[in-house]
């Protein structure tokens, strides 16, 4: 299973700080990918850095996902194509809430060449997803908490929706990429695993841990243990 560490801050020099804390990490943690969370206030009554801020941060040799958690998604990946000269970016996985059109929005991230993906927040019903979009998404994120802050406890209902999306994903495109972001501990990582999610999403449990080191090393014992008894 994937570990995507996660960064939600409107602190630039702590977002410089976590991004430190995560360059070498490749070798050991096969660490090589990072999700910035943008949030715009309008989403949840929380702000980030934007896109637009991205070019200020040493990404190293990290492939960088950006999760939007805006109204019109859209709009911000017109903001990261004014930045590709300085990053480039791996996957715009866009909320579908307050997405007006998610066939415009994952067209014109796949036009940039970059892998399209939609994101369920928590108490959104998959019904909402576009079966069209679906067929051009590489990423499916489902949100386990409610999105736009990270140190929430992960709700046990996502279950459900995990094992229902897991379904879809088999009957309308078996190559999407299936992710779980929010309050993942190592706790969650066995029913997660069984459920067929592919990649977490973390925050909280590298950045509060004593260590990063130590967040992962609780996650990655786990996955340990799911790999000995396969």
């Amino acid at each position: 299973m994937k570990i995507i560490p996660s960064i939600l801050s409107d602190d630039q020099q702590l977002v410089a700080e976590q991004l430190r804390l995560l360059h070498g990490l490749d070798e050991q943690y096969e660490i090589d990918r990072v999700q910035v969370d943008i949030v715009d206030g309008n989403f949840a009554d929380n702000v980030t850095i934007t896109p637009l801020d991205m070019p200020n941060f040493e990404w190293g040799e990290l492939e960088v996902d950006v999760h939007l958690m805006t109204h019109e998604p859209l709009d911000f990946v017109y903001e990261a194509k004014e930045v590709t000269e300085f990053i480039q970016f791996h996957s715009i996985i866009g909320q579908v809430e307050k997405m007006s059109s998610q066939e415009d929005f994952v067209q014109e991230v796949k036009k940039q060449h970059w892998r399209p993906g939609l994101c369920l927040d928590l108490y959104t019903p998959i019904s909402e997803l576009s079966i069209e979009a679906l067929q051009d998404v590489r990423v499916l994120q489902i949100m386990g908490i409610q999105a736009g802050f990270q140190g929430q406890t992960f709700v046990e209902h996502t279950y459900e929706t995990i094992k229902a999306v897991r379904t879809l994903i088999t009957e309308v495109n078996p190559t999407i990429e299936l992710l779980v972001d929010g309050g993942v501990k190592a706790d969650q990582l066995v029913k997660l695993a069984e459920l067929g999610v592919d990649g977490v999403v973390v925050g909280s449990i590298l950045w509060k841990s004593e260590s990063v080191e130590a967040g992962l090393d609780s996650l990655y014992e786990k996955i340990a243990e799911l790999v000995d008894e396969e």
